[in-house]
């Protein structure tokens, strides 16, 4: 990072902990003036202190990030996908340094760093005002945005996992404080970028310190039990930190440990958990939005998706798999594909105000049986698992998998990763998918294939940032 952007985001966040204070159920003429309020008179009451956990999830909604665009910049670039017109430099991996949606991908990463660290460097001093388990629990949420925003910025802006045999490639820089105005200017915040290895050591240790003080549940589940972070969210997503990091021993028993502890189950149809109100059994964790949040044409995902918005991404390629391998009668096609003008493209988002769907419970259930396929081998828990999937959207015509249906566990890992695709299309996993299992982008419209380990696989650093730090140092190719 540079000074430049600490600077930006440190007057910008800040503002939004402060502002929140003035957050309706507070007497407004009362309050003082944002501008008037110090950090300490911020975290001096618990009632603030709530509300400045709450402003985390504020910047969580940030619309260059996890608002939906970190989701769309990986699928954009994968094969399910049509050249997307207005992400054109990004779908077709020709993005410059001086990229503007770079740039504001990457700053907007950072940005929502900069809440969850402005957060735990304040409330630190003032922890004794709560409850020993209401401070694990704010620590946990600040954690946990900081974790998966870190995991989202590292898989965007450098190579996977297992890139090099260590890991030792490039990651991202690793920002753990908040610096004011003042020392975001320090020399010691020219920060150089990580290595994979060191960064993915953080997002497993944010991800294990917030399993451990976060509750299993607000008692909200027609909101903050999707939207607020939980030990089940926290696990979850490290299930997948795992998968990535081809540690499969440790994917496995996390996802066991949350389909174990029985708070989570599929719908009926895969279509239900699109839809308002958003806070379904099998919704573990999702950015919370609404139509104030993201009100604009540029950057809620249901506007990209969706013909009634702008409707410029559109999914030709994945309704062309083959009815061989994806049926005409699976209710992913029936129910969550919708085509316009003859176009097709996915039901999952209609809307600015749909949720950004970050870890849902089919992915959990597929983590944990591509992890026992890759470690274990052909099991009948891992078929059984993927059938769970499989058999909610299935039609009559098309049999279960059955443990004799697989030659040997790469057969069973290939099925594994077909139900991913099918099952997670358009929520920011096909791409990465991809790269973790060291495959080539496939070509698909007018863009052609790109190798495993290309160049043109990940995003540049921006220029702007290179220009200000003379630690960081630009991606290969670029």
């Amino acid at each position: 990072m540079t000074a430049t952007t600490y600077l930006r985001i440190t007057c910008q966040a800040a503002a939004v902990a402060l502002l929140l204070l003035l957050a309706p159920g507070c007497d407004v003429l009362d309050q003082e003036s944002p501008a008037a309020l110090t950090p300490e008179e911020t975290f001096s009451t618990p009632d603030r202190i709530e509300k400045a956990a709450i402003s985390m999830y504020d910047a969580l909604q940030n619309p260059e990030f996890l608002g939906g665009r970190a989701l769309i910049y990986s699928d954009v670039r994968s094969d399910d996908t049509d050249p997307s017109p207005y992400f054109n430099t990004i779908a077709t991996s020709s993005a410059l340094a001086n990229d503007i949606q770079v740039t504001n991908g990457w700053t907007g990463g950072y940005r929502t760093i900069y809440a969850a660290n402005f957060f735990l460097q304040n409330f630190e001093p003032n922890a004794g005002i709560v409850s020993q388990e209401l401070a694990a629990q704010y620590r946990g949420e600040a954690k946990f945005i900081r974790a998966l925003t870190m995991f989202h910025l590292v898989n965007l802006f450098a190579q996977p996992y297992n890139f090099t045999p260590d890991a030792s490639h490039l990651g991202i820089p690793i920002q753990l404080t908040a610096p004011d105005a003042v020392s975001a200017y320090d020399p010691s915040q020219r920060l150089a970028r990580s290595s994979v290895r060191d960064v993915y050591a953080q997002i497993i240790s944010d991800l294990n310190d917030a399993a451990s003080g976060l509750p299993t549940d607000y008692d909200d589940p027609e909101y903050a039990d999707v939207a607020r972070a939980t030990k089940g969210a926290a696990q979850a997503l490290l299930s997948r930190v795992y998968l990535y990091q081809a540690n499969y021993t440790q994917a496995a028993a996390l996802a066991g440990t949350v389909i174990s502890s029985g708070r989570y189950q599929l719908n009926p149809s895969p279509a239900t958990t699109f839809a308002p109100p958003y806070n379904t059994p099998e919704s573990i964790f999702s950015v919370a939005m609404n139509t104030s949040d993201n009100p604009n044409t540029n950057n809620a995902i249901g506007q990209h998706y969706s013909p009634t918005g702008r409707g410029d991404i559109t999914i030709s390629p994945y309704v062309a798999i083959p009815p061989s391998v994806f049926p005409a009668d699976d209710e992913r096609r029936t129910t969550l594909v919708r085509v316009s003008s003859n176009i097709p493209y996915t039901g999952k988002y209609q809307t600015v105000g749909d949720w950004v769907p970050i870890v849902r419970y089919p992915e959990v259930l597929l983590n944990r049986a591509e992890a026992l396929a890759r470690t274990t081998g052909r099991t009948q828990e891992a078929v059984d698992l993927l059938n769970q999937v499989r058999n909610r959207s299935k039609g009559a015509s098309t049999p279960s998998y059955t443990l004799a249906g697989f030659a040997d566990a790469p057969a069973l890992i290939n099925a594994i990763l077909l139900e991913r695709r099918l099952e997670l299309a358009f929520e920011g996993h096909r791409y990465y998918d991809l790269l973790r299992t060291r495959q080539a982008i496939p070509a698909h419209g007018t863009i052609p294939s790109i190798p495993y380990g290309d160049n043109r696989l990940v995003l540049p650093i921006p220029q702007v940032d290179l220009q200000n730090n003379p630690n960081l140092a630009q991606n290969p190719g670029y």
